[in-house]
């Protein structure tokens, strides 16, 4: 199915496959199994990395952390706004354009479930542009799930924290 859609030949797909499973498989052990060269496999994943298809990304998998994870579903005015608001903040992993009851969907990671309350209570309950908001916490991940997670001191400091501190952003 996604073969067709990203317009993957069978060597593409094994190549991408292979390196899922262990992304440390050398190139020349690739072009053995799919009886290529080096040049030419190193070629296609040029072309991956080039498309979109294949991205390396380095990150913690939550999964195997034992940090809280909550989903939050937000109805607001201004999702892209809101989603810019949260670039500085180092508990914000990412954020979602969604369609349905809700139509925007943030993940928070941090180490505490006080945090995530605060982050919550201080910075979007009380916005003047969110109308309706529901937070889950993960309680288990089906499959591995890796994500950048902030470990930036100069991140932190760049975030006014309001949620940590107790005082409201907005009132």
């Amino acid at each position: 199915m996604f073969k067709e859609k990203l317009n993957l030949d069978d060597r593409d797909a094994i190549i991408i496959q292979k390196l899922q499973k262990n992304p440390f498989t050398s190139q020349d052990e690739l072009g053995k199994e799919l009886k290529l060269s080096q040049p030419s496999v190193s070629a296609r994943i040029r072309k991956l990395k080039e498309t979109g298809v294949m991205h390396h990304l380095i990150g913690a998998n939550l999964k195997k952390l034992d940090l809280p994870i909550a989903k939050i579903d937000i109805s607001t005015t201004e999702t892209e706004n809101l989603i810019k608001e949260f670039q500085n903040c180092p508990f914000f992993l990412n954020g979602f354009i969604t369609s349905g009851k809700h139509n925007l969907c943030l993940l928070f990671a941090a180490k505490d479930l006080k945090t995530l309350e605060g982050i919550v209570n201080y910075h979007l309950r009380c916005h003047p542009k969110v109308k309706e908001i529901e937070m889950n916490i993960v309680i288990s991940f089906a499959k591995d799930f890796v994500m950048p997670l902030s470990v930036d001191s100069e991140k932190e400091a760049s975030c006014d924290q309001h949620c940590i501190k107790g005082t409201r952003k907005y009132y």
